[in-house]
């Protein structure tokens, strides 16, 4: 795996970046119903809603001291400020392999620290594709 950034924050560099776990998901907004007192073969499926694609990504950082270590995590922290509209600079960037150049915007941000390790933490981070204009 490569270098991996999302809005140029280096998430995956192979040393003190790195991305255990890159799981992804596309769904369908189907409605689904079935006929009354029918089997599955007569449902009715209705493709109304298009799709959603959503990243799932975990991993460790380590800085060489604390205070780089809260750079790092605050600037994660960042791209989620409550208002991820193109006024506020996203979607954003996000770069990897298996995807290329993809726009997207920050469902869930989530860092652990333990206390034996002050300069590490794992993290998760949940991403969803999206268009330019909204």
């Amino acid at each position: 795996m490569g270098n991996t950034t999302l809005n140029g924050i280096t998430i995956h560099n192979g040393s003190s970046a790195v991305i255990n776990s890159n799981a992804c998901s596309k769904s369908s907004s189907l409605t689904v119903i079935p006929l009354y007192l029918n089997d599955s073969e007569n449902t009715n499926v209705f493709d109304f809603g298009g799709t959603v694609k959503t990243i799932n990504l975990s991993g460790g950082y380590i800085a060489d001291t604390v205070a780089g270590l809260k750079t790092w995590v605050e600037s994660l922290e960042g791209l989620q400020q409550g208002h991820q509209d193109v006024d506020a600079g996203a979607p954003y960037e996000f770069v990897d392999d298996l995807r290329g150049t993809i726009n997207v915007k920050v469902l869930e941000f989530t860092s652990t620290q333990v206390q034996a390790e002050p300069t590490r933490v794992t993290w998760t981070i949940k991403l969803v594709q999206s268009s330019t204009n909204a």
